[in-house]
């Protein structure tokens, strides 16, 4: 049943959610709708062709979808540069306990040293065309959501042939918009041979870790610099010794002046996912149910893996990567959690649906269309809530790779049951050859102790799913024993799995692969009982799932399509939720009031970094770092305070995908890199609070200064100092 509100209180609070639209300049505008905002009223000094001109030279073309982030050229020579965050997987690739790049950074004295990145590729931006006509060509309104879909989806082939004709150099893609309201065709260039230059100490990179992540004051020289490698006629190659540096036709220059309190700024990059246009009922599933879940269970992965690497340097390395990107999200969702109560949220959502509601029912044309809508989705959320223990457990347990390689034998053994012709395509021909290949090499590598804790936690949790949901396996180890007793009952029985489990020789899964479902499973072990124990439920879960998601697509669509159509009849310019794709950002360097009678300024300095020293931990200084501070040999990089700027605030528009992306001045000139958000910013994936809306830069003062200090000279040059 839904919830009506006073008039007032539904004006009160639509007003508080659009409120941004009138105190900052909100948005992740794709790049074709510079000319819709008034930039140069805002403070761009340049013309907006030179910030994106698609197919010619333009910033956007200096902007790489890098990794997990963003990465720019900042050189002729194909020099890019990103966050240490960013780059940290190919630093820890290369790690040893002998060879620590991961503690020590890494530095390439010369174009020989300049190791490959291993899994990096850097994409541009080449061509990018609005097809959205041509895509929803023939879509009627009385088509049924399969009809639609094979629709856009045969169209959206059509366009693509065709452009790949033109284009053959050219990695092309449609992306879907606004839920599928509106479609863009794009084209990179892939450049395949990335290689790392110049990775700072742990100490600055990663200065503050988990304690000052999303927080500010911050301290961090999040930055790394990485190549770009291609073919000697300069066409895109695989990683090769042959390779040359490769020569953009549009990179980005450091600024010469400083940035100042209240500058025009903006930032180009790939930010991923944004919910801003999803409804209520999904934004307190979030905040009720999801992500409290997510938090409990990254912080018990976190504890895990930092108690097995306890002295064992091998095994740190070994989950560094891991850890950083569990930890990343574990403190951002709890942030969005404080967040969602901080603007009551859901309240807010709810308000603007009562709005939107008396808006379009006072339009005949449109109540036909949108009625039915919220109570539909408020359905389907109650169901994906009532699925969400049985289906996380489940998660939990696959999360191990003995358990998620049995679940895949067992689908294996099941579907070779039926003649080929009835089987999923996945189980015939050449797929099917490639599974078993799979199967035959066995499960991932894994290290036991960690596997086994969390594996028994997954199964202790398992214990207390309703009655219906039980896996019998786990009921029949713990039967009769009081509750205190199962931890102690199943960790026995996990530790002896994980040490005589058939699934670790290679004879006995040969031998699994050939048998039948049920003497796979009498015959392998723990691992298998419970792949055969969760399958049913799994198998009906997922169609339930299935079903709601098609419904999904048709209801966010349809919300998607009816908000937007109402914020624009309030004379509002919108933006579509984030997707991985090029966006542009705007604001000024600006400070905040986090809580009541605490003003942030927007600048941290080289002073802060010292007076969070503690020696050990998380803030430890480099000698060569607390040297240059003690003897204020700062050279060109002091601002005018006499001291290095480290870190500066904007309310630039960003979320994660954004890490790496360039922060430029009025006049397009690097000012510094951006990292983070704030904290209390970290709930504008769902709303953009524009009085907690800041982002977080290393300023290139610092990225110059630490360049400098620790000798890293080649990059110092070619930045041009």
């Amino acid at each position: 049943m839904r919830r009506r509100f006073p008039p007032f209180v539904i004006a009160a609070l639509v007003i508080s959610l659009t409120a941004g639209l009138a105190l900052t300049d909100e948005g992740q505008w794709t790049p074709d709708s510079l000319e819709k905002l008034n930039l140069r009223r805002a403070g761009l000094r340049i013309p907006t062709a030179r910030v994106f001109n698609p197919g010619g030279e333009g910033i956007h073309e200096a902007v790489l979808l890098l990794g997990g982030g963003t990465g720019e050229f900042v050189s002729a020579d194909g020099l890019i540069m990103t966050n240490h965050h960013v780059a940290f997987g190919a630093v820890a690739r290369i790690s040893t306990a002998e060879q620590d790049y991961i503690t020590d950074g890494y530095y390439a004295r010369s174009p020989a040293e300049e190791i490959q990145a291993r899994g990096y590729t850097a994409r541009m931006v080449q061509l990018y065309e609005d097809v959205t006509g041509r895509v929803l060509e023939g879509v009627g309104g009385t088509m049924s959501e399969a009809e639609r879909q094979e629709t856009i989806r045969a169209n959206a082939q059509d366009v693509l042939a065709q452009a790949r004709e033109a284009h053959p150099d050219l990695q092309l893609s449609i992306s879907e918009f606004s839920y599928g309201n509106a479609f863009k065709m794009v084209g990179y260039s892939i450049i395949r041979d990335i290689r790392i230059v110049y990775v700072p100490p742990f100490a600055v990179g990663n200065y503050g870790s988990e304690t000052d992540n999303w927080m500010f004051p911050r301290h961090t020289g999040d930055f790394s610099f990485l190549r770009a490698y291609v073919a000697p006629d300069g066409s895109p190659a695989a990683y090769a010794e042959e390779n040359v540096p490769y020569h953009p036709r549009s990179w980005l220059e450091v600024a010469a002046e400083a940035p100042a309190e209240g500058d025009f700024a903006f930032l180009m990059g790939f930010p991923g996912t944004t919910m801003r246009y999803r409804n209520s009922y999904y934004v307190e599933y979030e905040a009720r149910s999801r992500l409290p879940y997510e938090i409990t269970i990254r912080g018990e992965r976190i504890e895990v893996m930092e108690q097995a690497g306890e002295g064992d340097r091998a095994i740190q390395i070994r989950y560094a990567e891991t850890i950083k990107g569990i930890a990343n999200g574990y403190k951002n969702y709890q942030g969005k959690v404080v967040g969602f109560a901080r603007q009551d949220l859901v309240r807010v959502k709810r308000a603007e649906e009562e709005a939107w509601t008396e808006w379009y029912r006072a339009r005949p044309e449109l109540r036909a269309r949108y009625d039915g809508v919220l109570d539909e989705l408020e359905e389907i959320y109650a169901g994906i809530e009532r699925d969400a223990p049985f289906e996380r457990t489940v998660r939990e347990l696959m999360y191990s790779p003995l358990q998620a390689y049995a679940a895949d034998l067992y689908e294996y053994c099941v579907q070779m049951q039926a003649p080929e012709a009835e089987r999923p395509v996945a189980y015939r021909g050449e797929r099917l050859e490639r599974v078993r290949s799979e199967l035959l090499a066995g499960p991932r590598s894994f290290y036991a102790p960690v596997d086994e804790e969390l594996y028994t936690r997954a199964a202790v949790r398992a214990l207390n799913l309703p009655a219906s949901e039980q896996i019998t396996t786990f009921a029949e180890i713990v039967r009769g024993q009081e509750i205190t007793g199962y931890g102690p009952a199943l960790q026995r029985v996990v530790r002896d799995a994980h040490l005589t489990s058939p699934l670790l020789d290679e004879r006995s899964r040969t031998e699994l692969i050939e048998a039948d479902p049920s003497t796979a499973v009498r015959r392998g072990g723990l691992f298998m009982a419970v792949a055969a124990d969760v399958r049913p439920a799994r198998l009906t879960i997922a169609a339930r799932q299935n079903e709601r998601n098609g419904r999904l697509a048709r209801l966010r669509r349809l919300y998607a399509e009816g908000i937007l159509a109402y914020r624009e009849s309030r004379g509002e310019t919108l933006y579509p939720d984030a997707n991985r794709s090029l966006r542009f950002s705007y604001g000024y360097v600006r400070g905040y009031d986090p809580r009541d009678a605490v003003r942030i300024r927007p600048f941290t300095h080289l002073a802060g970094v010292m007076e969070k020293e503690t020696g050990e931990g998380e803030f430890v200084v480099p000698d060569a770092l607390k040297q240059a501070w003690l003897e204020r040999d700062f050279g060109p990089f002091a601002d005018d305070s006499g001291d290095v700027p480290v870190c500066l605030l904007t309310n630039c528009d960003t979320t994660g995908g954004n890490s790496g992306s360039p922060l430029m001045n009025a006049r397009g000139e690097l000012i510094g890199i951006n990292f983070d958000r704030v904290w209390e910013a970290t709930v504008n994936d769902y709303n953009f609070d524009p009085e907690f809306g800041r982002n977080i830069s290393v300023h290139m003062h610092y990225i110059l200064f630490v360049c400098r200090t620790f000798g890293a000279d080649r990059v110092l040059a070619e930045l041009g100092f």
